[in-house]
């Protein structure tokens, strides 16, 4: 029934129709919203509707400085121009609009302002289990353009150029419920950004901070205000199919092939450039270069241009060279007693002098002590005590030589004892 009169439909069970009533989900999550929104301290309204009769909005939450937030759940399918119609009629209603979805393949998404959280059951939406955002809200960060980037340049499609690149990446860690409470305090602000040919085929919708915002516009220049009402998201729409007249129905294959194409997912987590480029000062500025048309070709140029070095360069000439590392200390080695000379008396007060590092031995001294020992000179090493040369690697090798290991309690018994005796002795 439409407005008091029956209209015959088709009838499938995977697509919702205009005539079926909400789902108990869509219901569940319906409510948390609003509940959301009061426990920030907002009113919000249920199934408000315009005056005029164009718009019905499933929630509608009053934020600060007279922001209306219009709240659209959809977890079924609909379609992209649909779904831009109706957020055209939310913002010239005086609405800022936000979507919300389950589904990671949903044609809104970058087509309006929207966040993506998990499919969950309407016991788990109603329970209050936590309802992470998996993505339309992201924050600016500078990625540094080097080898250690997997992608190229933004700027040159190719290679690295050694600059740091604004990028717009995912927040994680925030609750629908907070996101809400952001919006609505005027936090979190709407991002429209703009198809361009070459860095982005599709125009972006996304949910930043008020500062990532004002620190984008002040650096690119630009001012992206909402998108123009009926604007799609594609740069380059695909042209109408020109189909031979079918007498046949085949409403259920087409609603079919729209959920198929609907699974396909736009929402990849992925970072997404802002535009913004920092040369770092540290390094000194790269010449500019053209990409090689082949990599022989490339190769072949260098060649030709450079002449044969004569002498060693050095890489960086402004850059000192490195201090040699210090050696290595043993924190636990006892101090090593000195003699004192003749007629004095050393000083209990005086800081003992550091152990002395002994130099290792050279490649031919360790094939000798190897072939006294009977072992190879990779067995060779320094006793963890005394530091003098053992069998430390290998079969049979041991931190400590066989001296210091002979002197070394090898039981509880033998350190009780020894214990006893020293507290006895003292």
């Amino acid at each position: 029934m439409r407005r008091g009169r029956p209209i015959a439909v088709h009838y499938t069970t995977g697509i919702r129709h205009p005539t079926r009533p909400e789902s108990p989900r869509h219901k569940a999550l319906k409510e948390r919203i609003a509940r959301a929104a009061e426990t920030a301290g907002f009113s919000a309204e249920l199934e408000s509707r315009a005056p005029d009769g164009r718009r019905r909005t499933d929630v509608l939450v009053h934020g600060d400085n007279g922001l209306r937030l219009g709240c659209e759940i959809q977890l079924s399918y609909e379609t992209g121009p649909s779904v831009s119609k109706r957020s055209d009629i939310a913002r010239a209603d005086g609405l800022s609009p936000l979507w919300t979805t389950d589904d990671r393949g949903a044609p809104l998404i970058d087509c309006t302002p929207w966040a993506r959280i998990d499919h969950l059951s309407e016991a788990a939406i109603s329970g209050g289990n936590a309802l992470l955002v998996r993505g339309g809200v992201k924050k600016l960060e500078m990625v540094r353009c080097d080898s250690s980037n997997p992608l190229p340049c933004p700027d040159r499609n190719y290679g690295r150029c050694n600059q740091w690149h604004g990028a717009w990446s995912p927040t994680l860690g925030i609750h629908l419920d907070q996101l809400i409470g952001a919006i609505a305090g005027g936090t979190y602000v709407p991002l429209y950004l703009p198809a361009q040919p070459g860095r982005r085929g599709r125009a972006a919708h996304m949910w930043v901070t008020a500062q990532d915002r004002k620190t984008f516009l002040d650096a690119t220049g630009e001012n992206p205000a909402e998108p123009e009402p009926g604007s799609v998201d594609d740069d380059e729409p695909a042209a109408p199919e020109r189909l031979a007249l079918n007498r046949n129905c085949t409403y259920t294959e087409t609603e079919n092939a729209k959920t198929r194409r609907g699974s396909t997912p736009r929402d990849t987590g992925g970072s997404v450039p802002a535009g913004i480029s920092v040369r770092d000062q540290t390094a000194p500025p790269a010449p500019p270069e053209s990409r090689p048309s082949t990599f022989l070709s490339h190769v072949a140029a260098q060649h030709r241009a450079a002449p044969p070095p004569t002498v060693p360069q050095q890489r960086n000439p402004t850059a000192p060279a490195p201090a040699s590392p210090a050696p290595f200390t043993r924190p636990n080695k006892p101090p090593q007693p000195t003699s004192a000379p003749a007629g004095q008396t050393q000083s209990l007060s005086a800081a003992p002098p550091g152990p002395v590092q002994p130099t290792p031995a050279p490649r031919q001294d360790r094939r000798i002590l190897a072939a006294q020992m009977g072992c190879q000179p990779e067995q060779l090493g320094r006793c963890a005590s005394c530091y003098e040369p053992t069998i430390r690697y290998g079969n049979g090798g041991n931190p400590l030589c066989p001296p210091c290991k002979a002197r070394r309690p090898s039981s509880v018994t033998e350190i009780i004892s020894s214990a006893t005796a020293q507290s006895g002795t003292a």
